[in-house]
C-alpha cells in the first residue's frame, strides 16, 4: 500500500511538473513575439485644411520606403493613399495603397494647399485633388494587455555596459545561483534593516520574470510561494541569456508622454535618442533608476529626484570596481543628457489605446480585422487636435476660475472627452485625462461620477413615451409644479433648487428640460414609477439600483455613471433611438441595433436637445457654432460644480465632456461655464450637422400658450409656443387666456435675479 501510494505520489508531481511547463512555454511564445501592431483608421485630409507639415513627419517618416519616397523638402511632404473623399475606403484599402501624392503646404508648414500626384508632368500646375485619404497612422504595439512603444531586439544589440548595470543594480548572482538567490535575500534584508526603509528587494531577475509576466502583482505569502515555483522551472526551460533577454524587453518604463514604454530599446530611443546598443554606465544607470519607480523617478517629471537614484546606481556600479574613479566622479557630475523631442515623440489616443488593450483583453483580434494587424475607429488628427485643445483649455478655465491645474504631475483639474459615431458606435476619440504622461488613469471608461441634469433624458424618456395603448402621462407642454419642495433625506431635510431662479409657480415641461430646471422634475418623479425607471436606465446601459433603493433625488442625477456610458445613452437618441454599442474596433458584421426608444419620442427629444442649445443652458455654445446652429446638447452641473457636463449631440456625432477634480473638490461652476467652453473649441473640427429630416409620422406640431401649455389662437397672447406633439396627445381645444401681468414682487424678483 506503501510502495502504490508512493507510485501515485509520484506520479502527480511529474504530471504537475508537466503541466507548468507546458504553461510555461505557451506563455513564452505569446512573450517572445514581436506584438501586434495597433493602428488608427483612414482619415481624409482637404486642401485649405490646418494640419502641421511636422506631425504627418513624425507619424509616417519610419513607415516609408526611404527617403526617395519621403523627401524633407521645405513645404513639401510625399505620401501614399487613396484619392477622396468618395468613396470612403477602408482602413486597409489606404493602409495597403500603393500611389503616392505631393502634399503642399504654406510657408509656415501648417496649411495644407494641394494635393498632386507624384510625377505629374511639370506642364503648368495640375488641378488639386478634393481630398486624400491617408493610411492609419501607428498608434503602438499591442502586448499582453497593454500598449505601448515596444522594439523587442536581442541580447547582443543591447550593450554590455547595460547589462552589466542592470545586474548590478538588479541581480548581481544571476549568472551564479539557481532561480533564488538567498544569499541575495539576506543582503537585502540586511541593507533594508541599516536604512529602516524597504531600499533593496531580494528577488531575483528570474523571480521579477514570473512576477511581472506570469502572475498576478498581488503580495500573498501563496503567489511567493508560486513565484519560486515558476522561477524553478523557468531557469529549466530556458538559459540564463534567454531569460535576461526576456526580462529587458518586457521592462516597464512607465507612461511616456504619449504612450506606454515597454523595453529597454524603446526606452532608450525615447530617453536617450538612440539605440541600446549604444547606452553607456551614465544612461544605463538612469534607465535602472527610471525602473525601480517608474513615475517617482521620471526624469523629465523629477529631474532631481531621477539624478539621486541614478548616482546611487552609480556607486553600486563603483563599488562592484566597474567603474574607475575618475569614471565614477565624471558621471556624477553629469547631466541626465535626455532628449526631450524623443521622449515627447507623439502618439496618436494613448488613453484610446489603453481602452482597446482593455476591450480586447478576452477577445482575439483576429475576429475582428482578420489579420496581424489590428486598425482601430481612431480619428489619429481628430484626436491630436482634441488632446492639445483639452490642456489648453483646461489652463485657460483654471486661470479665469482660479482652480487648481498642474498637468505636468498629473494633479488638479481634469477631463474627459468623447466623440461617437451614434449610428455606428464607432468611437472617434477618447481622451480620459489632462495629461496621458503623468495621469494615464482613463476616467473616460473608469471614472464614475455623478452626471447631474443629463439624468433628466431619462426622466424624460418615462414621462414621454407612451405604455400598454395609454397615451404617454406627460407632453412637452404639460405643465410641471415649481413650488418650493421639501424631501427627507438621510433623516435630515433637503430644499432642492434651481440653477436659476424662476418665480412662476408652474412651467412647461419643454422649458423645464432646455433650462435644466430642478424642482419641476423633482415634482415629476413623482407620479413616474420607478420599477420604469429603473427599467429605462438599464435598458439604456446605465447603471441603477432596485427600484426600492432609488434615492429620491434620482433626477439630479445622483446615481454615479462613466462618460462613455453616458455617450451610449445620448447616441442611442441621436440615431433614432436604435441600441448602439461604442467600439474601437470596427465591425464589418455589425447588424443594426434593436429599436428602443418609439420614434416619435425620439423625436421629442432630438427637439429638446436642440432647443437647449438654441435657447436654453446650451446656448452659450453658439459662441463657437454660431447661432444657426444644429447641434442638440443638454448641460449637467452637480452639486457645486464637483461635476461638470456637456454633451453635444447630432445624428453624424455624439460628443461627451466631463471636467472636474478627482478628489471631489468644488469648482463652484456649471457645466455652461466649464464644459461648454471644451466642447465648442472640439466641435470646430467636426463638420456642422445637417438639418433635421423630417419629423416620422405621428407627430403634429400646435400652438400653445407658454405659461399654460393650453392650445392657443395667434390672437390671444405674443407669448406662444410652436411645440411638437405625438398625435392625439395636444390639449383638445383651443384656448385664448389673457395672461396677467406680473405682480410687483415678480418683478422685484426677475430683477435682483437678472442681477444675481
Amino acid at each position: 500500500m506503501g510502495i502504490l501510494t508512493g507510485l501515485l505520489a509520484t506520479i502527480l508531481v511529474f504530471f504537475s511538473i508537466w503541466r507548468l511547463d507546458h504553461h510555461i512555454d505557451s506563455r513564452l511564445a505569446l512573450l517572445e513575439s514581436p506584438g501586434t501592431p495597433l493602428y488608427s483608421d483612414t482619415y481624409l485630409v482637404s486642401p485649405g485644411e490646418k494640419i502641421p507639415l511636422w506631425l504627418l513627419h513624425t507619424w509616417y517618416a519610419p513607415s516609408e520606403e526611404g527617403p526617395a519616397r519621403f523627401p524633407w523638402k521645405k513645404h513639401t511632404l510625399v505620401l501614399r493613399g487613396l484619392p477622396g473623399p468618395d468613396p470612403v475606403p477602408k482602413a486597409s484599402g489606404a493602409f495597403n495603397a500603393t500611389f503616392y501624392y505631393r502634399l503642399v503646404f504654406d510657408h509656415r508648414n501648417q496649411t495644407l494647399l494641394g494635393i498632386f500626384p507624384e510625377g505629374v508632368s511639370p506642364d503648368g500646375p495640375p488641378p488639386s485633388l478634393p481630398g486624400l485619404w491617408l493610411p492609419p497612422v501607428f498608434m503602438g504595439t499591442l502586448v499582453q494587455t497593454v500598449v505601448g512603444d515596444f522594439r523587442p531586439v536581442a541580447l547582443g544589440e543591447t550593450s554590455k555596459k547595460l547589462r552589466t548595470t542592470i545586474l548590478t543594480s538588479e541581480d548581481r548572482r544571476f549568472y551564479d545561483h539557481p532561480a533564488i538567490d538567498f544569499e541575495g535575500i539576506l543582503r537585502a534584508a540586511w541593507a533594508d534593516l541599516r536604512s529602516k526603509s524597504f531600499r533593496e528587494g531580494g528577488s531575483t531577475i528570474s523571480q521579477q520574470v514570473v512576477k511581472n509576466l506570469f502572475l498576478s502583482p498581488r503580495k500573498t505569502f501563496s503567489r511567493k510561494i508560486m513565484e519560486a515555483i515558476y522561477a524553478w522551472r523557468l531557469t529549466r526551460l530556458r538559459t540564463p541569456d534567454e531569460i535576461l533577454s526576456l526580462y529587458l524587453n518586457h521592462l516597464d518604463f512607465g507612461s511616456g508622454a504619449h504612450s506606454r514604454i515597454i523595453g529597454i530599446e524603446a526606452a532608450s530611443e525615447r530617453f536617450f535618442g538612440h539605440p541600446a546598443k549604444t547606452l553607456n554606465f551614465r544612461e544605463s544607470a538612469l534607465l535602472a533608476a527610471v525602473l525601480r519607480a517608474p513615475s517617482r523617478n521620471n526624469p523629465f517629471r523629477d529631474p532631481d529626484q531621477a539624478r539621486t537614484v541614478r548616482n546611487r546606481i552609480l556607486t553600486s556600479l563603483y563599488q562592484a570596481g566597474k567603474l574607475s574613479s575618475r569614471q565614477y566622479a565624471r558621471d556624477r557630475r553629469s547631466s541626465l543628457g535626455l532628449s526631450s523631442l524623443a521622449y515627447r515623440t507623439s502618439r496618436p489616443g494613448p488613453y484610446f489605446s489603453d481602452w482597446i488593450a482593455h476591450e480586447i483583453r478576452n477577445h482575439p483580434v483576429r475576429d475582428k480585422n482578420g489579420s496581424s494587424f489590428v486598425f482601430t475607429t481612431l480619428d489619429p488628427y481628430l484626436a491630436h487636435r482634441s488632446e492639445k485643445i483639452v490642456t489648453e483649455e483646461l489652463l485657460r478655465l483654471a486661470r479665469t476660475w482660479r482652480l487648481s491645474f498642474r498637468p505636468h504631475d498629473g494633479e488638479g483639474l481634469q477631463a474627459a472627452v468623447i466623440d461617437m459615431d451614434p449610428r455606428t458606435g464607432s468611437v472617434k476619440t477618447l481622451i480620459g485625462g489632462s495629461d496621458y504622461g503623468p495621469s494615464p488613469f482613463n476616467r473616460a471608461i473608469f471614472a464614475k461620477r455623478q452626471v447631474a441634469s443629463l439624468f433628466k433624458i431619462v426622466a424624460s424618456i418615462v414621462a414621454l413615451t407612451p405604455s400598454g395603448g395609454q397615451k404617454p402621462p406627460y407632453t412637452l407642454a404639460s405643465p410641471l409644479s415649481n413650488a418650493p419642495i421639501r424631501l427627507r433625506a438621510g433623516g435630515r431635510i433637503w430644499k432642492p433648487k434651481n440653477a436659476e431662479k424662476v418665480l412662476e409657480d408652474q412651467v412647461l415641461f419643454q422649458d423645464a428640460f432646455v433650462h435644466s430646471m430642478n424642482i419641476p422634475f423633482l415634482h415629476l418623479s413623482e407620479t413616474l414609477s420607478p420599477q420604469e425607471v429603473v427599467d429605462t436606465a438599464r435598458m439604456l446601459g446605465l447603471e441603477t439600483p432596485p427600484a426600492a433603493r432609488l434615492p429620491l433625488s434620482w433626477p439630479l442625477g445622483v446615481l454615479p455613471q462613466t462618460p462613455m456610458a453616458m455617450a451610449r445613452v445620448f447616441s442611442i437618441v441621436a440615431n433614432g433611438g436604435r441600441d448602439v454599442q461604442p467600439e474601437g474596433l470596427p465591425d464589418p458584421g455589425r447588424k443594426p441595433g434593436r429599436r428602443l426608444l418609439d420614434p416619435g419620442v425620439d423625436y421629442l427629444l432630438n427637439h429638446l436637445l436642440r432647443l437647449t442649445v438654441r435657447e436654453g443652458t446650451g446656448a452659450p455654445l453658439q459662441f463657437w457654432t454660431g447661432p444657426q446652429t444644429f447641434w442638440g446638447g443638454k448641460t449637467g452641473t452637480s452639486n457645486r460644480g464637483r461635476d461638470t457636463w456637456f454633451v453635444a449631440v447630432s445624428p453624424q456625432n455624439v460628443l461627451v465632456v466631463w471636467i472636474g477634480f478627482d478628489d471631489n473638490t468644488p469648482t463652484r461652476r456649471t457645466g455652461s461655464q466649464m464644459a461648454v467652453p471644451l466642447a465648442g473649441a472640439i466641435l470646430r473640427n467636426l463638420p456642422p450637422p445637417l438639418p433635421p429630416g423630417p419629423p416620422p409620422p405621428g407627430i403634429e406640431t400646435k400652438t400653445v400658450d407658454a405659461r399654460s401649455g393650453l392650445l392657443a389662437l395667434a390672437s390671444c397672447s405674443p407669448d406662444l409656443k410652436v411645440i411638437p406633439f405625438l398625435s392625439g396627445t395636444a390639449p383638445p381645444a383651443e384656448t385664448c387666456l389673457s395672461p396677467s401681468p406680473p405682480s410687483i414682487f415678480e418683478r422685484i424678483g426677475h430683477f435682483f435675479g437678472n442681477l444675481f
